[in-house]
């Protein structure tokens, strides 16, 4: 201790000293964002980014954050051995230079089977989730579509997660809310995110309290009742520019901006073209800023 310090005021600088060499990643700094700027709007790249490169693959994550994507959606499914494994069909058909179904094949099988682009064979293998999961620690949330059946696999699922110590790196979609509870007993450090396909479903997600994030659908879409949840809820909304938006902004007809025209409470949007929506999102909250200065 040097001279002229009191014990405590050491202590103090002492804390003060470490705490500030302890190095924040990139998911920190995300999670900051989502918790405490609520208007600005988080992207997810759909599938990875996968542009130039198979989607589903380590490299789609790769170029997720080499687009500044706040987070990277990936599909996951079980092999015929219990291997936790990325793939959106459930045949291997469309993506591989294999075919048949996931749940058929070990994984011994999967990895003499490489990734196609645009039908054309790759270098990329199937990744297992084990792999996607460090691939992204400390880069990269990553939200988990999980198409693999019966609750027993989302409980072995999440038993990994934790075993890789990333439950906050993660948030486990769910296309059925009722299982909401059960997960969140489970184990509660995995953020949740139910969709809900009806005002009454969304009504029901949010005053449960098990999650502050919801996929919602346009069909029921309104400022009004966002308006009125925005006031009562801090609960993030995610909606998709997949499809019609993305197809628009690709095109130069403004899909981005008629998104947000038509949906302006959401705040986290889950796109094919990552690099567009970052950049939009930039200016848009540039322009926004500079308006209210």
């Amino acid at each position: 201790m040097k001279p002229g310090i009191g014990l405590f005021t050491y202590l103090i600088l002492l804390v003060t000293a470490v705490s500030c060499t302890v190095q924040r990643t990139r998911v920190d700094h995300i999670w900051q964002r989502y918790h405490h700027e609520p208007k600005t709007v988080l992207v997810a790249a759909h599938r990875g980014a996968h542009l130039s490169v198979p989607e589903n693959s380590l490299a789609s994550i790769d170029k997720a954050i080499e687009a500044d994507a706040h987070i990277v959606e990936l599909d996951v499914r079980q092999t015929k051995d219990g291997v936790f494994v990325l793939m959106h069909d459930k045949t291997i058909d469309r993506t591989t230079t294999g075919t048949g179904e996931i749940k058929d094949k070990t994984y011994e099988e999967l990895k003499q089977i490489r990734l196609t682009y645009h039908g054309e064979a790759t270098a990329y293998h199937i990744p297992t989730l084990e792999e996607a999961l460090l691939r992204a620690k400390g880069r990269i949330l990553m939200d988990i579509d999980f198409k693999a059946d019966g609750m027993q696999a989302r409980f072995d699922v999440y038993q990994q997660i934790a075993e890789l110590d990333v439950t906050d790196h993660v948030i486990f979609f769910l296309y059925d809310y009722t299982e909401m509870a059960a997960l969140h007993a489970y184990d509660p450090r995995i953020k949740i995110m139910p969709r809900a396909y009806d005002v009454e479903q969304l009504n029901e997600i949010i005053t449960s309290g098990l999650t502050d994030i919801v996929h919602i659908d346009a069909s029921y879409y309104s400022d009004s009742l966002f308006s009125d949840i925005a006031q009562r809820s801090k609960i993030r909304i995610w909606a998709n520019a997949l499809g019609t938006p993305d197809k628009e902004e690709a095109a130069g007809q403004r899909g981005y901006a008629k998104l947000f025209e038509r949906m302006q409470y959401i705040n986290v949007v889950q796109t094919d073209f990552p690099e567009k929506m970052v950049e939009f999102i930039r200016e848009k909250f540039e322009s926004e800023s500079q308006q209210t200065n």
